[in-house]
């Protein structure tokens, strides 16, 4: 579980090119935004400051215009205490003070602050305290009947606070709205820029392991051509070395024919000489070791040969599977005839594209294997049709079987089962394997039909055969 979980966590945090170049957009996206809000509400905050100090002297003049002097030289000013259609919120509040030159006040809060300035006839404004409270403050110096007035008007800063709030989150929310677009055509961008990449993962882990053909750079982007080329190297060298090893199993096990056959022939010759002595035994005995010698030589260089890398696309040609049949069937009859076995075969027409030799190699191992495993009165059929649309081709006896713990293992090269006799090599499963891969397709073992024995089958691909051809091509 701790190595599971290890695996996982590598995983999660693998270095990914989507990811690095997401981190790098991100970040000055994320900067541009507060920067932009930021700019934004600065923008505002000055003119909607300046339309609101207008309409504050707007309010003062409108106090001005309601100053009057009486006859008895007083001033008779008409703005009630609190003008509340100078309010626009019912939250805000309005302050006023029409005040002389010495600080006497004639109208409104006697203690309202006073802007300082220095000529008649101009707005001045300022942000103060008053009881509490936050106040913008303006102050307008006029000339009445000859007097110097002083008219102070403030307000809350609630109607001002909440259009600067209000104009913020809607530069917010527009800004955000851009920047995920941004993003997301980004990221679309990201997308659309790393399909060649997608498509080269997909073309390496689509792959047979066994084929060893370069990957094709037509459409590779520039920045990921060295390593495709670096890979195609590392395939060339990988299939020269697979090509070499196969050259040499198949020269060793060719070499070993010649003087197989030369010893076998004196051996012949001196056991007609040695007849009716007591050479004969050992004599036969050598006999037998030079013909399981020949046999293992020939079934390396079967092996050697049935490698997948050993094919061209051109050895690929169309194979009616019951001909192929019928001529393994009449080179094996004298075989079964002289175990006391049942040869028979249950064919329907099917075609497939492979390499004729090889599947002729194939067939026989696996009627040698059925021999092998199949005591005299029994029977070994070997049948080819279509199953859903793919071509099959099995050999079923009623033979000892092979248990389902070894069925995976009999495949390896060079093992041998509990009953696989003291003359197997070992090696005529694992040619089978080898075959099927070549021609792309799988092989299994089963159950026999009858209920006893062992069926091998061949299932092949139901692709096109020019797929089939460059799938088995390396």
């Amino acid at each position: 579980m701790a190595i599971a979980s290890r695996t996982a966590d590598i995983k999660r945090f693998r270095p990914s090119v989507r990811r690095r170049l997401l981190g790098y957009l991100l970040a000055p996206l994320a900067l541009m935004l507060v920067i932009g809000i930021a700019v934004d509400h600065h923008s505002i905050v000055s003119p909607i400051y300046a339309a609101f100090d207008r309409s504050l002297s707007h309010a003062a003049l409108t106090i001005a215009a309601q100053i009057h002097r009486q006859p008895g030289g007083q001033f008779d000013i008409t703005v009630p205490d609190h003008p509340l259609p100078l309010r626009a919120l019912p939250e805000e509040q309005f302050f006023y003070r029409v005040s002389n030159e010495q600080g006497a006040t004639l109208a409104g809060s006697a203690d309202l602050p006073v802007v300082p300035a220095r000529h008649h006839d101009e707005f001045t404004y300022q942000d103060a305290e008053y009881h509490g409270m936050n106040l913008r403050l303006v102050s307008y110096r006029l000339t009445e009947a000859g007097e110097s007035l002083v008219i102070t008007a403030g307000e809350t800063p609630h109607r001002r606070d909440r259009a600067v709030h209000q104009m913020d989150v809607s530069f917010g929310i527009n800004d955000s709205v851009q920047m995920l677009l941004v993003l997301g055509i980004a990221l679309l961008g990201i997308s659309v820029a790393l399909r060649p990449l997608q498509r080269l993962r997909e073309q390496i882990s689509q792959r047979p392991a066994h084929i060893l053909s370069p990957l094709p750079t037509e459409q590779v982007p520039s920045e990921v051509l060295p390593l495709v080329d670096s890979l195609n190297t590392l395939l060339g060298t990988v299939r020269e070395s697979a090509l070499a090893q196969q050259h040499f199993l198949a020269n060793a096990a060719h070499q070993l024919r010649t003087p197989l056959t030369g010893l076998k022939a004196q051996l012949e010759v001196l056991g007609r000489e040695a007849a009716d002595t007591p050479l004969q035994a050992r004599i036969d005995l050598l006999h037998g070791g030079i013909d399981r010698l020949a046999h293992t030589a020939n079934q390396l260089l079967a092996l050697a040969r049935a490698e997948p890398s050993a094919h061209r696309p051109s050895h690929f040609l169309p194979i009616e599977l019951p001909t192929l049949v019928a001529e393994v069937i009449g080179a094996s009859l004298d075989r079964a005839l002289s175990h006391g076995i049942d040869l028979g075969a249950d064919c329907q027409p099917t075609e497939v594209t492979g390499v004729y030799w090889v599947l002729h190699e194939l067939l026989m191992n696996l009627l040698d294997n059925a021999f092998r495993h199949t005591s005299p009165g029994g029977h070994v059929t070997i049948r080819c049709g279509m199953t859903q649309g793919q071509p099959f081709l099995e050999v079923d006896d009623t033979g000892s079987g092979i248990p389902a713990a070894e069925r995976e293992r009999v495949k390896e090269r060079f093992y041998r089962g509990k009953d696989s006799g003291g003359d197997s090599c070992g090696l005529g499963l694992s040619i089978v394997e080898e075959s099927a891969r070549a021609h792309g397709a799988s092989f299994s073992i089963l159950d026999g039909r009858c209920g006893r024995g062992t069926r091998m089958r061949i299932d092949f691909p139901a692709s096109d055969p020019d797929a089939r051809r460059s799938s088995s091509a390396g």
